[in-house]
C-alpha cells in the first residue's frame, strides 16, 4: 500500500520596495513638469489621466512590476507499507515566491479622474506568479526505511516521487487565498506609489486609488 500525503508552511510575505521603478517614475515626472503649459494650471481631469498613462506607457517596457515574494516551505512524504516493512521519505524544501503585475495590461483607458474628490482610479490585472525559487542548498530529505526495506530500490523510488511533488506543492502553497490577498494589497500599494509619485512631481497631490478588475470594484478610501 502507497500512501502520499503533502502540506506546507508559509513563512512570511514581504512587499519588496520597487526603487528602480519609482525613481523612473520621479525623472519621468520631472521632464512632464519641464514641457507642462500655462494651460496646466488648473489641472483638469485630462491631464492627470494623461500624466498617469504617459507613466504607465514609459514604464511598459519592464513589463512586469514585481511587488511581493512570499517565503514558503514545502513539505512532501511519500510512504509504502508492506507486510514485511515500511519504508518513508519526507522531503522539505523552502522557496521564494515572487509575485508581479503585468504594467501593458492595466487598462489604461478604463482610468477615471474625480476631480471634486482629487482620486484617480486604476484598473489593475490580475496578480500573477513570476517565479517560484526553490533553495535546494537547505533542502532537507528524511528517510524511515524498515529493516526489510532497501535504500538502493525503494528508497531511491520514493526519494524521486517526492522530488516529482515539490513543484505542484510550491504552486499550490503560492496560490492560496491568504498569499493572493495580501499580494494583491501590496501590489495595489505598489502602484498608489508609482503613480502618486509622478503626478505629485508635476504640479499637484492626487490620490490614487488601484483596485482589482475582477474584483468587481474599485478599493475607494
Amino acid at each position: 500500500m502507497t500512501e502520499t500525503t503533502s502540506s506546507g508552511k508559509l513563512w512570511k510575505l514581504t512587499a519588496i520596495a520597487s526603487f528602480v521603478v519609482a525613481l523612473a517614475a520621479l525623472l519621468l515626472a520631472g521632464a512632464l513638469y519641464m514641457r507642462k503649459g500655462v494651460g496646466d494650471f488648473f489641472w483638469p481631469g485630462e491631464k492627470v489621466l494623461s500624466t498617469a498613462k504617459t507613466t504607465l506607457l514609459r514604464l511598459e517596457r519592464d513589463t512586469s512590476l514585481v511587488t511581493t515574494r512570499a517565503y514558503v516551505q514545502a513539505v512532501v512524504r511519500q510512504r509504502d507499507e508492506q507486510w514485511y516493512g515500511n519504508a518513508e521519505v519526507i522531503r522539505i524544501v523552502p522557496a521564494t515566491i515572487y509575485y508581479s503585475i503585468s504594467l501593458k495590461d492595466i487598462d489604461s483607458g478604463r482610468m477615471t479622474y474625480d476631480e471634486q474628490k482629487q482620486q484617480l482610479l486604476v484598473p489593475l490585472p490580475d496578480v500573477k506568479i513570476l517565479s517560484i525559487d526553490p533553495d535546494l542548498s537547505k533542502a532537507e530529505i528524511i528517510r524511515n526505511l524498515d529493516f526489510l526495506r532497501t535504500e538502493s530500490m525503494t528508497g531511491n523510488q520514493l526519494e524521486d516521487t517526492t522530488e516529482q511533488m515539490v513543484r505542484p506543492e510550491l504552486e499550490k502553497l503560492g496560490n492560496s487565498p491568504e498569499i493572493i490577498k495580501t499580494a494583491k494589497e501590496h501590489a495595489i500599494a505598489s502602484v498608489r506609489q508609482l503613480l502618486e509619485s509622478a503626478l505629485s512631481s508635476v504640479g499637484k497631490p492626487i490620490a490614487v486609488q488601484p483596485y482589482f478588475k475582477n474584483d468587481g470594484q474599485a478599493a475607494m478610501q
